[in-house]
Parts: C-alpha cells; structure tokens; sequence
C-alpha cells in the first residue's frame, strides 16, 4: 500500500506515526507540511540564485548601462522548486527588437556567464525570450524585454494572495512538483499548466472554499484541500463551459462571458483570466491541459483509496502516491550546498539541511569582499539572513526587492 521508511521520501514522519490509528488525513496532511518545509529553498540555495541574477545583470548593464533587471514569477514570489528557472525583465527604453536579444545571447556566451550549447533565443513566441542555463549555478533562466511588467504585477499580487491563504505555498508546491514530474509543468515545450496559471488555479480553488464557508479541521486541513482541489480540477470542472478566475471573489465565469475581453480568436480548453491583463488567457498556450487533468484525477484517486482505507493498515508515507523527489534534485542540492554554503557567512554554518551526504563538485568563485558577519546575522551586497533558521523565516520580499537594478 504505502511503502516503508524510505530516506528518499524526506517528508515521511516517524515510523511510529503510521499504524497507530491516526487519520490518514491527519497523516497526509503533515506529509505536506513537511514536504514544504524540505521543498522550499535553504538559505544557501536563495544566495545562489540572488549571486547568479547578479551575475546577468552585470551582462546587462555592460551592454546597457541605463537598463533595469527585475525579478518576476516564482523567485520572487517565493514559490520556485530547487530546480525551477528563473523569469527576468529587461527594461530598455520605449522601443525593443529582435536584436536586442542576439545581442544578450553573444554577450553571455562571451563573458562566460553560460556556455554556447545552453542557450537559444525564442525571437519568434508571443513573448520572445533568451533561455539559458548560467554557468557556475547551473540554474536555467528566461529573460525577456520591456514585456514583464504585468509579470512583477503578478507576483506583488500572489504574494497578497500568500498572506491572505496561508496554504497557498503548500499546494503549489506540492502541484508544481506533481507536475514536473508528469512533464506537464512546461508550456513551451509540452503544453502544459504554467506556474503561474497553477498558482491562479490553487487561488481560484481556495477563493470558492472561502466563499462558500468551509470549515476545516486544522489537523487535516491541507490532507483534505489537496483532495477536494484534485477532485474539483480533475473530475467536476468543465472547462469547455467556464473559465477561471481570481478577480473579485473568484471562482468559474462562463467562457461566454470572456469573449468580450479574450476576443473571439482567443479561445482554449484551460482559460484563465489573468487578474493584472484581463485581456489576456494564461492557459491559451496550454494545449495539454486535458492530460494535465486526466493526471490530477488519477492523483484524487490513488489517494482518496488510501484515505478511505483503514488507518491501521498504512505503513508509510501517503503523499509519496503523488510526489518523490528524484535523485537529480536530490545530488544538485547537496552539490550547492557542499560548494556555496559560504555565501551565507560562516556564522550560519550548520549540517546540510537538505540532509543528504555532500557530493564533491567544482569550486565556484568565492565570497566577494563585502561580505561581512555580525554575530548571527550575516549581510552580503545587500541582503539579509539571521543564522541558517527555516528558509520560511527568510524576508523574500525585503531580499528580492534588492534585486532591481537601480
């Protein structure tokens, strides 16, 4: 039924906790809490990505010394997976063009920032984008120019979201790794659900619940909105008839309704109205999306079996039915960790809190010269991180907004 413990499931609880006649709500919904906590990004894992966009920054404003970078999607909202990209905005002037992006392209590979097989430009998708994956940190970003404006809207906006439902974080983490393995996280290369449009979707969801008055247990809260979001999404939502949507109240609006603003060549299975251009469908480019819900409802149905099942009977994690974190993740955050742990000082040194054996790696570029720490609280280029505590403690908010370019 559920297998053993299993060190490759970290948010497995105690042996002592299956069997015991505990609910296998309650079970699965400290399964997710604790899936969050070791999913989200450690200390060491949020400097690296923050030192690499500085590293592309310093690409742009050797090109452009006018130019701003900012942070949008994931990153800044908090909601990235160990392995997610990373969105950046270009702002260049009034006017842009195809150029602009060979140009970057050149200037990364030039400068040795990323390597010549790693990178293409997408000069011809609705929104035209440099992908890369950057040297040193391994980590693949999107940039784009004078066109994310509405994505940092978006983010400032799901971040009001994050405070306003406290399980926000939790699903969509849990989601977005359901996805990725399914290979249905990808719009560009397999038509699926978007980051952001899951996160819409998982607002949406919880928007209804909010509406309608549902009171939850707080033992097995996410154990039980995790089901109800894979069984509204996978088995009882029509998407041929509604669209989605988080503005107002939220909730479905029929697809009549959004020709007005979608237009009528704008037309798709999944529609989500984006909340900061109404105009605009997230889901228009996710032509997968039948299999995506297809996958959340073989999802509802493996784990409602267990659910319904006798407590007794379960020996092991339940979420594990769902999700697992593959070896690859796994061996890149203990090689982050083993080579860029000294970019959050040595005041906050501890034992590898991905708790996996280090793997040896090639020594990256040190720490720069304005590091400096006092006592526990360390601050580097800007940035601050009291100790090595629970990557949640973290200010993302504060720490992210030192990532535009002044």
């Amino acid at each position: 039924m559920c297998d053993a413990a299993n060190p490759a499931k970290p948010w497995q609880l105690s042996g002592m906790a299956y069997g015991n006649g505990v609910s296998a709500l309650c079970l699965l919904h400290q399964e997710i809490d604790q899936f969050y906590n070791y999913i989200q990004s450690t200390p060491t894992e949020f400097y690296l990505r923050a030192e690499a966009v500085r590293r592309i920054e310093d690409v742009v404003l050797s090109i452009w010394p006018g130019a701003c970078v900012e942070v949008f999607g994931s990153f800044r909202t908090g909601l990235n997976l160990p392995d997610s990209d990373i969105d950046l905005v270009v702002h260049h002037g009034y006017y842009w063009n195809p150029g602009l992006l060979h140009e970057l392209q050149s200037e990364l590979v030039s400068q040795g920032v990323t390597d010549p097989e790693t990178v293409s430009v997408l000069d011809k998708a609705s929104v035209p984008v440099v992908k890369f994956t950057e040297r040193i940190s391994r980590i693949k970003f999107d940039v784009t120019f004078n066109a994310g404006a509405s994505g940092v809207q978006a983010a400032e906006l799901i971040k009001d979201f994050i405070r306003q439902f406290p399980e926000l974080p939790k699903l969509v983490m849990v989601l977005k790794q359901y996805l990725s393995l399914q290979g249905l996280n990808e719009v560009y290369s397999c038509g699926g659900v978007s980051s952001y449009a899951l996160t819409l979707m998982v607002i949406s969801f919880l928007q209804q619940q909010a509406r309608i008055g549902k009171r939850y247990n707080a033992n097995n809260k996410l154990g039980l909105l995790l089901l109800q979001f894979l069984d509204y999404y996978g088995r009882k939502f029509d998407f041929f008839k509604y669209g989605i949507s988080v503005l107002g109240d939220g909730g479905c609006v029929e697809k009549e309704r959004l020709r007005s603003s979608l237009g009528e060549n704008n037309w798709s299975v999944l529609s989500i109205e984006d909340p900061v251009t109404p105009t605009n469908d997230i889901g228009r480019s996710s032509y997968a999306a039948l299999h995506v819900m297809q996958g959340f409802e073989a999802a509802f149905m493996k784990l409602s079996k267990l659910v319904d099942s006798d407590s007794a009977k379960i020996v092991g994690p339940i979420l594990a039915n769902m999700v697992e974190v593959p070896q690859s993740m796994v061996n890149y955050r203990a090689w982050v960790q083993y080579n860029f742990q000294h970019l959050v000082g040595p005041a906050s040194s501890s034992p590898n809190p991905v708790g996996q054996q280090a793997l040896t790696g090639s020594s990256t570029s040190s720490a720069s010269e304005d590091e400096r720490s006092d006592g526990q609280l360390t601050v580097r280029n800007g940035f601050r991180r009291c100790g090595d505590g629970p990557p949640q403690n973290l200010d993302l908010e504060a720490n992210l907004s030192n990532l535009k370019l002044n």
